[in-house]
């Protein structure tokens, strides 16, 4: 299979670059010594060289057993409403109670999101050097380097609001940086997002499973940045590009069919040797095996019986004695499959552009949040919603992401942090109006996670968040 020999070939030609940022202890700002730097230049003398280098950002810290999409998904998963565990280092997250030493923040979260960008800052410092490479290959790369940049960052900023931001290599001067207010991250991220988007083409590099980043998962990601920053404007700017460029929601009939590696609804996913994602081993069971991770009853209890993704997308299960509810959406654990980890699929762009123009007061009509809202609700085979005002609709909206996205990415955890309170008197978001409610001991603080103790020992620049042990 293609897939496979790409998959191969990249794995041993990004080495150089794996061993730059392992090199030396753990700081994420080891790029190792200067001498690696020659690595560097070699990776980017050639246009093989250098498409290798950035294939190499695709699976080096991302995906597997310990990569950032599992661990994105499971701690923030469990932060929310809708994930429980049968790993206590899972489950503190889950009563919302992050140690300052946690191995899943400081080693994952923390030190694999910043060796990411690392390999990151050093692709777009070789590609930027290099005199071999064609304008347009150079652009193209380089859009994708700035794309996994600020996807880290985007992650980053959101679980930890200030962050060290290092955008160059120079290991002294990162080793010292203090935390960059989150409001200048979200601002980098747009701007490497901006210049991904003019940087690359319009079709995807590579194998026909859109499993590099192109202008549209650029723009994708854009729509999402928009939302969250509440740029109402170009969040339905960006979502509609998405929405009229090609990408089909697969119908009611083939819904079990929307986390397969062949789906029309995907518009990136990234790409893996056996066809077995990252989510599978998390959430799907084997006989006499219960799941890392399940759903909680409440988010289980929050569907309709009738709702087509509880029906395709959860199952209910026992094993040694237990009952629980799995997450469906990916059906293999182990061996071979046809599944690669969905980072982005148009369902979520419709349930973006009807936030957007909820927000904008295009409540009704055709081209309004409620015709946005009802084609997600008619694939569930869910009654469509006729009539509604902005607060109604926001919270139909609010539902639905949390029944259509459940189990990606950290979606629910991000969405009640991000949205302001709907009861009165306000609390400050969502998740406050929730959580005060339904977990012991909840404190608003608890929506940001404890900068990791190790590293504020290594760099004392680094102050703690809100709520933790200094």
């Amino acid at each position: 299979m293609k897939i496979y020999s790409i998959l191969k070939h990249y794995i041993g030609l990004s080495l150089v670059l794996t061993l730059i940022v392992h090199s030396g202890c753990k700081k994420f700002v080891d790029v190792g010594a200067p001498e690696n730097r020659i690595g560097i230049k070699e990776s980017f003398a050639n246009e093989a060289g250098a498409t290798s280098a950035i294939l190499g950002l695709y699976a080096q810290n991302l995906t597997g057993s310990q990569g950032l999409i599992r661990y994105y998904s499971a701690c923030m998963g469990n932060s929310a409403d809708e994930l429980k565990s049968t790993s206590d280092a899972f489950n503190v997250f889950g009563s919302n109670a992050v140690p300052v030493n946690s191995f899943y923040v400081s080693e994952y979260l923390w030190y694999t999101s910043y060796k990411q960008i690392m390999l990151c800052n050093q692709a777009i410092e070789g590609l930027e050097t290099s005199a071999a490479l064609r304008p347009s290959v150079k652009s193209s790369l380089t859009g994708e380097a700035k794309f996994w940049r600020a996807f880290i960052y985007f992650y980053l900023t959101n679980m930890f609001g200030d962050v060290p931001m290092p955008l160059g290599t120079n290991a002294l001067e990162n080793s010292r940086l203090p935390r960059t207010p989150a409001a200048q991250v979200w601002t980098q991220i747009i701007t490497d997002l901006k210049d991904a988007e003019a940087g690359l083409a319009i079709d995807y590099p590579g194998t026909g499973f859109r499993t590099r980043v192109s202008k549209s998962v650029a723009e994708a990601f854009l729509a999402r940045v928009y939302l969250y920053q509440k740029d109402w404007y170009n969040a339905e700017a960006y979502s509609t590009k998405l929405i009229e460029g090609g990408y089909l929601l697969l119908d009611k009939d083939n819904i079990d069919g929307v986390f397969t590696n062949t789906s029309e609804e995907t518009i990136f996913q990234i790409a893996n040797m056996t066809g077995v994602s990252s989510f599978g081993p998390l959430y799907v069971s084997s006989p006499g095996i219960v799941p890392i991770l399940s759903m909680t009853d409440d988010l289980n209890g929050s569907f309709s019986n009738s709702d087509l993704r509880k029906i395709n997308w959860t199952r209910q299960n026992t094993a040694n004695g237990q009952q629980f509810t799995e997450i469906y959406k990916y059906k293999t654990r182990i061996g071979s499959g046809a599944e690669y980890d969905i980072v982005f699929r148009l369902a979520e762009q419709l349930l973006i552009r009807a936030e957007a123009r909820a927000h904008l007061n295009k409540i009704t009509g055709p081209n309004s949040a409620l015709s946005d809202l009802n084609e997600i609700k008619d694939r569930a085979e869910l009654p469509k919603v006729l009539v509604a005002s902005q607060s109604d609709i926001l919270f139909e909206i609010e539902q639905e992401r949390r029944h259509e996205l459940f189990g990606e990415f950290g979606h629910r955890w991000l969405d009640l942090k991000r949205t302001p309170s709907t009861i009165m008197p306000a609390t400050p978001s969502r998740a406050d109006d929730l959580f005060s409610q339904s977990k012991p001991g909840w404190k608003s603080t608890a929506k940001l996670y404890p900068i990791p103790a190790s590293q504020r020992a290594q760099n004392t620049n680094l102050t703690q968040n809100e709520g933790y042990t200094p």
